[in-house]
Order: structure tokens, then sequence, then C-alpha cells
């Protein structure tokens, strides 16, 4: 709390002093979902940038006195969430004509998923890890875009619904496959923080964190590394997924430890599309693509 009341105590030194030029655009965004799908609905017509920076952790990252300049300059703010974006306080902007959203505050937990209360809270946290709910929030982007920029209405709108008519189909052929194949309900394991439950419950699989507490970056105890390899041996299962853009320590070291029993592991990432490596920003990557990616990665697993 007091770390929030000094940034704003000290943001109209900030805002005038000359050695600060942030990024200027029509739309800001704190998260790469919210840029994807801004990017995809404006096309050429208008501008977007996100303040995180490429291979950067959502969850550590602190917005500069330049990110907050860049949030004043925008016509548009949208940002993830209270609990995501810890350093964000509305009042932060101070320009009149910038619209500012909490997509947040947008998503609905869906009950018709089989869930819990502890699952909701989960689920709330990283609600954009399910492609439906993305369907849903670009509906919620298009309105504030169009309200913008509306002699492009149509532009806009028909780029949004090849936007979603993309995820929902992919996501419709991923669940014919899976009922095809007779994998509903398969658990995958997941050395990962516990990020991907909602994306689990909207395919039905059970994304199974080894430690829902766990951090993958953090180096294991002998205790926890004996956990960890009965889990995986209990279990037969020959595949551990992992996060992107983290250093897979302890995945590593289980499959190393599992390797000197002749138990072969193989590991496969399972991306929960917080943000974007350089290489993937070099390559234009998407939403839709690193879904699909996750679709190919869980198919092996399944497969295997």
């Amino acid at each position: 709390m007091k770390q929030s009341l000094l940034k704003y105590a000290l943001l109209p030194l900030l805002l005038l002093s000359g050695c600060q030029q942030g990024m200027k655009a029509d739309i800001v965004v704190t998260m790469f979902p919210q840029e994807d799908i801004s990017k995809a609905i404006v096309g050429d017509k208008l501008s977007v940038h996100s303040i995180l920076p490429l291979g950067v952790d959502v969850h550590d990252f602190e917005a500069s006195s330049r990110d907050i300049v860049s949030l004043n300059d925008a016509r548009l703010v949208i940002h993830t969430s209270p609990i995501i974006d810890t350093w964000f306080v509305e009042d932060q902007i101070q320009d009149e004509n910038t619209t500012v959203i909490d997509l947040s505050t947008y998503y609905t937990p869906d009950e018709t998923l089989p869930s819990n209360e502890q699952d909701h809270e989960d689920d709330f946290v990283h609600y954009w890890v399910d492609p439906l709910v993305i369907v849903d929030l670009t509906l919620v982007i298009l309105e504030e875009i169009v309200a913008l920029d509306p002699i492009n209405e149509t532009f806009y709108t028909a780029n949004a619904q090849d936007y979603v008519e993309d995820l929902i189909d992919t996501h419709g052929t991923f669940m014919d496959y899976l009922t095809a194949k007779s994998f509903l309900d398969s658990t995958i394991y997941f050395a990962g923080h516990n990020a991907m439950g909602l994306f689990g419950l909207r395919h039905q699989l059970d994304i199974h964190p080894l430690f829902s507490d766990f951090k993958p970056d953090e180096d294991l105890s002998s205790g926890q590394l004996i956990e960890f390899v009965t889990a995986i041996k209990e279990t037969g299962t020959h595949f551990l997924f992992v996060e992107a853009m983290v250093n897979p320590k302890a995945a590593l070291t289980i499959k190393d430890e599992l390797s000197k029993e002749d138990y072969a592991l193989t590991l496969l990432e399972l991306h929960s599309f917080h943000n974007r490596s350089t290489e993937d920003a070099a390559n234009n990557v998407t939403y839709l693509d690193i879904y699909k990616r996750n679709i190919a990665n869980i198919k092996v697993a399944l497969e295997g």
C-alpha cells in the first residue's frame, strides 16, 4: 500500500520530467493476450503497444515511469487485473480522455464447467488461458475500439469475427479429437505454477501441477526430488510439461534422476500465454499459434 501511494505521489514529477519519454500508442496493454486481440482487430488503423517487455514474467513485472507516461498518452488502456498488475493504480492515469478497462471485470466463471470454490479463485487469476474466455473478451475489446474509431467499425468487426471463429474452430476440432480418441479426463503433469487449471477444465483434461505452490525455476530439496520422482513413476507417464520462457531446473533434475533408472522422460512445453519470447515475437506468433502449439504437445503426450 505504501509503495502504491509513493508511486502516486511521485506521478506529477514523472510526467513533467523531460527525460521520461514513453512509447506513444492509441492502445496500451499490460499483457500479451490483450495485445494480440487488439492488433488483430485494428490492423493498420490504430497503434498498439504492450508495456510488458518480451520474455519477462508478468508476475514479477513492475511498470517504470516511462510506462506510466505511455499509459497517460494512450486513448485506450487495457489491463489484466489488480492481482496480476499489482503496480497498476488507475489514478496514475490523469488524462480524462483515456479510457481504462480492467479485463478481469468481464470474466465470469463458466458454471457449466466442473469446478469448486478454490478452482474459481485460481481461474480468476489466469482467466486468459481459456480460449473461449478470449472469445468473449475479444468482443469486449472490439466494442471499446469501435468507440475510439467508429468510422472503421465494419473493418474492426470483420477482423474480430475472423479472430473469434479461428479460436472456436480450433477448440472444436481439439475437442472432437479428444472425444474420438477417448482422451477426455486424461491427466497430464505440469512442472509449473498452477496457471493452467482453466485450460484443463475447458478441454476436460486434468492438468496436475506436481506442487501447486512450487516455482519451476527453483532447486529441488531432496524431499521434493523423491516426491516428484515417485509421482512420475507411479503414474507411469513418460512426459512432463514445463513452462515457457522459464529455466526448468526441477524438471531437468527429475529427468536426470529417472535416467539413472533407465526411465525415459520427455519434457514438453505447455504455454500459459502470459507473454511471448523474442523469437516468437520476431516470427509474429499469435495467441492462436501458441494454442495450436499446446494442442500439438498434448497430443504427443496422450498418444505416447
